[in-house]
């Protein structure tokens, strides 16, 4: 009886990131022959551990690949396949998101609520986040707008303290026009803009439209408001590299050496539940009313909230929403049933 493949999963378990490319892995695993798997619990950018390279491996899938580990893996001459996304090419099959294709499904989700100024903070020196700002930037500036960039470092020695950094952020938001569609490069900056938003005190969505990326779902709903985010596809991504590496422990050449996988959609959340109003008893309407038509508000509410006339208020929401405040408190309330209906079990 022949044994099975040894193969070394060299992927951080510590994010959902990596689960989910683990999850692909996994999948591709139950619908053919299975592999004997080392895998060690790690973060996001640890060192492989010291077992890697004394292993008698039939093949590796690894993410923390660089320059050096490019290296010793051609001399252990074993069937690699390269996940990582902060070198461009290190001479071996590879297989990742399409990074730039993210940040293009960003934009265009903003534009089509009718932005006319637009944003993108990310990390300084991180390939991934430069190219989802790239792809971001192409689609906004193909459209005729122009969009602002802030970044800082996310690792190593000139990080800036974390209270100096949202406070540089604030100061960059606070000197941009409104209303502004802004993409991170990743959940977590999204969490750091929504805060910075806090302290402005500028209102989000109505203000200020946030989208992140990598949707992870906890972080994403923790935020105020919950954080919309572009969702791409660890696990096609997993689930291809075990393919590929599958072909090249049988001897076989790869169809290709570099595989891009494309995101998967926008999970829209309130983040930017709103289109582009410069009116700001419009915008601050909004906001009351998404925040208080599942508790039964009414137009009177709304208008003691606002602090202007009923005829004043219609007007302008018919202007800018092309519907009443009625219609609009009505929406909202048939919005969040449908959320309910999908999401628990409540009946009808």
């Amino acid at each position: 009886m022949n044994r099975p493949p040894r193969v070394a999963l060299i992927i951080e378990t510590s994010v959902i990131y990596g689960r989910r490319i683990l999850s692909g892995i996994a999948r591709y695993l139950r619908s053919h022959h299975r592999w004997s798997v080392f895998l060690e619990q790690h973060e996001l950018g640890t060192r492989p551990p010291e077992w890697l390279s004394s292993g008698q491996w039939d093949g590796i899938l690894s993410r923390p690949t660089d320059p050096e580990l490019a290296r010793l893996f051609r001399r252990m001459k074993v069937p690699v396949v390269d996940l990582n996304d902060l070198y461009e090419d290190l001479g071996l099959p590879w297989v990742g998101s399409d990074h730039a294709g993210i940040g293009c499904l960003g934009a265009a989700h903003l534009l089509e609520r009718g932005y006319r100024h637009f944003a993108f903070c990310g990390f300084s020196g991180e390939r991934w986040a430069a190219q989802r700002r790239d792809g971001f930037r192409i689609v906004i500036e193909a459209s005729g707008f122009q969009v602002s960039t802030y970044e800082s470092p996310w690792h190593g020695p000139n990080v800036p303290r974390w209270d100096k950094d949202l406070d540089d952020i604030v100061r960059w938001l606070g000197s941009l026009p409104q209303p502004l569609a802004l993409m991170t490069c990743n959940d977590v900056r999204g969490l750091h803009v929504l805060d910075a938003c806090a302290r402005l005190g500028a209102l989000v969505p109505e203000q200020v439209a946030v989208v992140g990326v990598d949707n992870e779902e906890i972080l994403c709903e923790l935020c105020t408001p919950p954080l919309s985010s572009v969702e791409p596809d660890p696990e096609r991504i997993g689930y291809e590299a075990a393919e590929l590496l599958d072909r090249l422990m049988a001897g076989r050449s790869p169809a290709s050496k570099r595989i891009l996988i494309e995101p998967m959609r926008v999970v829209a959340r309130r983040s930017t539940e709103a289109l582009a109003i410069a009116d700001h008893v419009v915008a601050a309407a909004m906001r009351y009313i998404r925040e208080q038509a599942v508790f039964g508000c009414r137009v009177s509410d709304v208008l003691k909230h606002v602090r202007v006339s009923r005829s004043l208020l219609e007007r302008r929401f018919r202007q800018h929403l092309k519907r009443s405040p009625q219609a609009q408190i009505r929406a909202a309330q048939l919005s969040r049933v449908k959320q309910l209906l999908t999401e628990t079990d409540f009946t009808l």
